[in-house]
């Protein structure tokens, strides 16, 4: 028997348990799925209706852990044959395993589904999707007809009387774009009294990066609702607002490691940067409790070292402020925000600190995190290259 007879004769055991409603499918079974042989995808897409739905649901609720967990598999066929699938669960998860691949192929069946697709939820989730192409189509990654046919959809989307979920998927998605009419958008999604525009307005700020937005999402990084001070968190991360840094590091001082408001906090740090952080991250990786803590904070400081790393590379090409502005689209600097220059007609950095239940200690962080080394995180001049036996450490 040949080595192609003996993987036929594995994919036919696969087949046979798909079709096997008295037993559990094998999970050892799910990376076959992953990058299959044209002949094995004829096979399976010939059995495909004989599948029961219960069983369809299962198997992609399995291959989306599969697909989060391991980053070497591709499920790009079984997501594509996913969102074709009569079960509106089983086009929802098809979607969401193909957020990681770039394929413009997906860009068609996408847009119909958000246009014609019964179900809301499969609706909001190809909305959801089409980001990812808006944003590569503001790298210049894909054709400029493509992307201005995407914008158009969206905006059309969120103008018309579609579900208001649909609606604020497409705001968030079109936060990735430069078009002129997403600010107003944004802004007026802002200033509404509903929490799910106001969510959705903060995702959209944070995809584009843009300075203009730092009070609005500085002022919400203290809203008593945690949905909305989530947001408001990542897209300090997503802002690189280095003037968020003190409240964050008072959410990790005053939250514990199993709290989302801690994981976002640090996750936000990491994309801020900041050498003197790294003195927070390795104090908190130095008293971590669990395995789980542990792997996070090291995640953490590879994320720091990556966002140091590119502003230090930045600062050694001596680009003017012009050229750094120009290649920085999508991101903040500190001197366009000059906290010590707001004052009259500008209150909302004093209300905010009025919005806390006591005031910033400014050397909490030395006495919890430093080991009472003097460290002013506000300030990154005159840092001190870390020495190599700590860099060697962590790699």
């Amino acid at each position: 028997m040949t080595e192609n007879d003996n993987e036929k004769i594995h994919f036919q055991a696969i087949i046979d348990a798909l079709l096997n409603d008295d037993a559990d499918f094998p999970e050892i079974y799910l990376t076959s799925f992953s990058d299959i042989e044209y002949q094995d995808f004829a096979q399976l897409l010939s059995i495909w209706n004989q599948i029961t739905p219960e069983r369809k649901v299962r198997l992609f609720e399995n291959l989306e852990i599969l697909n989060e967990s391991d980053t070497l598999v591709d499920l790009n066929q079984i997501a594509t044959l996913g969102i074709t699938d009569p079960s509106a669960a089983v086009r929802a998860s098809g979607i969401r395993m193909l957020w990681d691949y770039e394929n413009e192929k997906h860009i068609p069946l996408l847009i119909e589904l958000l246009k014609n697709d019964i179900d809301l939820s499969v609706r909001a989730h190809a909305a959801a999707a089409l980001g990812k192409f808006v944003y590569l189509g503001e790298l210049e990654e894909i054709n400029l007809d493509i992307l201005n046919n995407i914008v158009k959809i969206l905006l059309e989307v969120i103008r018309s009387s579609e579900n208001e979920l649909v609606r604020q998927k497409a705001l968030e998605s079109l936060g990735f774009s430069s078009h002129e009419d997403v600010h107003s958008i944004i802004n007026n999604a802002f200033q509404s009294n509903d929490k799910g525009w106001l969510v959705s307005s903060l995702v959209a700020m944070g995809r584009s990066a843009h300075e203009v937005w730092a009070p609005q999402v500085l002022s919400m990084l203290v809203h008593p609702e945690f949905r909305i001070q989530r947001e408001a968190i990542r897209a300090a991360g997503e802002m690189e607002l280095k003037s968020a840094r003190n409240l964050l590091l008072k959410f990790i001082k005053e939250s514990e490691p199993d709290e989302d408001i801690w994981t976002e906090s640090v996750w936000a740090l990491s994309k801020i940067g900041g050498e003197k952080i790294q003195v927070v991250f390795e104090k908190l990786l130095k008293n971590a409790d669990t395995e789980e803590e542990e792997d996070f904070l090291r995640e953490a400081i590879d994320n720091l070292y990556l966002t140091n790393g590119i502003a230090r590379e930045l600062d050694m090409m001596g680009l003017s402020e012009a050229d750094l502005q120009n290649l920085r689209e999508f991101s903040v600097d500190d001197e366009d925000i000059d906290l010590d220059e707001e004052e009259e007609g500008s209150t909302w950095i004093a209300d905010l600190e009025d919005a806390l239940e006591e005031d910033l200690d400014e050397d909490f962080y030395d006495n919890d995190f430093a080991d009472g080394e003097e460290v002013d995180y506000d300030n990154d001049d005159d840092v001190e290259e870390d020495s190599e036996s700590d860099d060697e450490e962590r790699f």
